[in-house]
């Protein structure tokens, strides 16, 4: 076997879906059979909003947005997906897609029919449990979304999309604190609910405070413990609050 199939017999065997590819017989085995994907490419569609449902998808590599179509026309961004994120989920509840998913750099993925679904699923204890633990997953990432909306002023919410950033990396074996990131800052905003010139702005106010370093798409975070102290601060989104070296317990206001 080569090595590049080596790297992706072991990616797969860590794939919350792997039961499906793998029989637990054989899932350590060097030849197991490995799932078949298709790659896409930046801006490519993998399903539309009111497409009938008839699979689920497994993120391989690279990464995708999903989006909803409000009542006025506007395009509005409802998650971004990274590798091992299942996608299509939404599909279960009336029998087709609410959503929309985009590509947002070449990427691969996983797909796996309902009919295959159903049959795992009525098979194999562990395959029911990882899906469920995947809707669960999005269950709650959706309400940390919805929290971070109703209760964080701009600036916190920026600091909690970096966060929750370096999270997921962290947790796929990558980089907790120099990532790229695929998605434009004109979707940041749409996904925050913020002005581009507000995401702008808040990025370059966290780089003069050396809490990050931004070049184009390439975020360091320098400092994740300033980072987690943004979302204690009770900040306005147009001034920039900083920490008085003459005074620890002292907030220095200035004006952007």
């Amino acid at each position: 076997m080569t090595k590049s199939t080596a790297q992706q017999t072991s990616l797969c065997q860590h794939c919350i879906m792997s039961g499906i590819c793998f029989g637990q017989s054989d899932k350590n085995s060097a030849e197991s059979k490995v799932r078949s994907h298709k790659i896409y490419h930046k801006s490519d569609i993998l399903f539309r909003s009111g497409q009938t449902f008839d699979a689920i998808y497994i993120l391989r590599s690279g990464s995708a947005k999903s989006s909803i179509l409000a009542n006025c026309g506007h395009e509005q961004i409802s998650g971004f997906h990274y590798p091992g994120d299942l996608i299509g989920l939404d599909g279960f509840d009336n029998g087709s897609h609410s959503q929309s998913i985009k590509f947002l750099e070449t990427s691969s993925v996983c797909r796996i029919g309902l009919g295959e679904l159903d049959n795992a699923m009525a098979n194999s204890a562990s395959i029911r449990s990882n899906l469920l633990q995947g809707m669960s997953h999005a269950l709650n990432n959706e309400d940390r979304f919805l929290l971070s909306l109703n209760n964080m002023n701009s600036a916190q919410r920026l600091s909690s999309f970096l966060l929750d950033l370096s999270a997921q990396f962290l947790q796929r074996g990558l980089s907790a604190k120099e990532f790229d990131l695929s998605m434009t800052r004109v979707d940041i905003a749409n996904y925050l609910g913020m002005a581009i010139e507000t995401v702008s702005r808040l990025l370059t106010q966290l780089q003069q405070d050396n809490i990050i370093e931004v070049q184009r798409r390439r975020v360091k975070i320098l400092s994740l413990e300033k980072l987690n102290q943004c979302l204690t601060l009770e900040r306005d989104p147009h001034i920039l609050l900083t920490p008085n070296p003459s005074d620890a317990n002292t907030i220095q206001t200035r004006v952007a």
